[in-house]
């Protein structure tokens, strides 16, 4: 992979930012715009206060193969999952592929400055033990807020560093979905990096190389993940599966038995269905 440098200005003659950083005697873990005319900057040494060294920081993506075309999240490299960008083979700067798949695609920019943050940078590590138990998929156990993570180490426990599974797009998987000329009903570990299990967002992978980790539980929502609970009543209806209306299209369902009373819902786990349907008394084939 070849990279350029781009000029931020500063006094560093555009090199990378370096995070963290000390400036002030403060530890700085991303771009700030204090004592600045109200553009981001950043330190490209570990320690503004003794070097002095700086940059701007770029708010876009920018160069690249794809010449800054947007980050594609997740994305594989080396037969890795990305959910961040990252400094690997790229002389410290940062950079994220503009597909699914670097590995086939080829394809990718450099990262805005202002998306990075010292401590969510690198790929997920599959498996990973978190409080003794092994993990091969993104999870929202230890969650606050019923969002997906993953390790970016081998042990979370010895080693806590970890990063969220935010997709680029959060698109529902399709179900069926076309890879390598065969069709799938279900979440997939065929051509899978680290054995974790996903699905294509589109009817055919082979074509379109969009997809998506698949989660193994229920997520976010306003109820923090909290398990669906079926039937439960929505918009004076029985609904014994997961639906996707007045929805971004992802599928989701209430976590008490009665959506028009308590309001109570999250997103539904990709793989407790063979497909979903959606309405009134329809029944779905659940997997045990």
């Amino acid at each position: 992979m070849h990279h350029t440098c781009a000029d931020y200005e500063g006094n560093s003659g555009g090199q990378a930012c370096v995070f963290p950083f000390i400036y002030k005697k403060r530890t700085f873990y991303n771009c700030t715009n204090e004592n600045s005319d109200g553009r981001f900057w950043c330190a490209t040494s570990g320690n503004y206060d003794q070097d002095k060294k700086w940059s701007y920081c770029s708010d876009t993506k920018y160069e690249g193969s794809s010449w800054g075309q947007p980050c594609v999240f997740p994305f594989i490299y080396r037969k890795r999952t990305f959910y961040t960008c990252t400094d690997e083979y790229s002389y410290g700067r940062f950079w994220c592929a503009t597909s699914g798949n670097y590995d086939k695609d080829k394809k990718w920019s450099y990262c805005a400055d202002t998306r990075l943050s010292a401590n969510s940078q690198g790929p997920c590590i599959f498996p990973f033990t978190y409080r003794g138990k092994s993990y091969s998929s993104c999870t929202t156990d230890g969650a606050s807020k019923g969002q997906l993570w993953c390790s970016l180490t081998s042990n979370y426990d010895e080693s806590p560093k970890w990063t969220y599974c935010k997709p680029s797009k959060p698109l529902p998987c399709h179900f069926p979905f076309i890879y390598n000329g065969k069709s799938y009903s279900t979440c997939t570990k065929d051509g899978s990096p680290g054995n974790q299990l996903w699905c294509a967002t589109t009817a055919n992978y082979d074509t379109d190389k969009k997809w998506r980790a698949c989660a193994l539980q229920d997520y976010e929502g306003n109820s923090g993940g909290k398990p669906c609970v079926f039937p439960f009543i929505y918009d004076e209806r029985t609904f014994y599966s997961c639906t996707n209306e007045y929805s971004d299209g992802r599928f989701w369902c209430a976590t008490s038995g009665n959506y028009d009373e308590d309001k109570t819902w999250s997103y539904c786990a990709d793989t407790n269905f063979l497909k979903l349907c959606s309405g009134d008394t329809h029944l779905i084939v659940f997997i045990v």
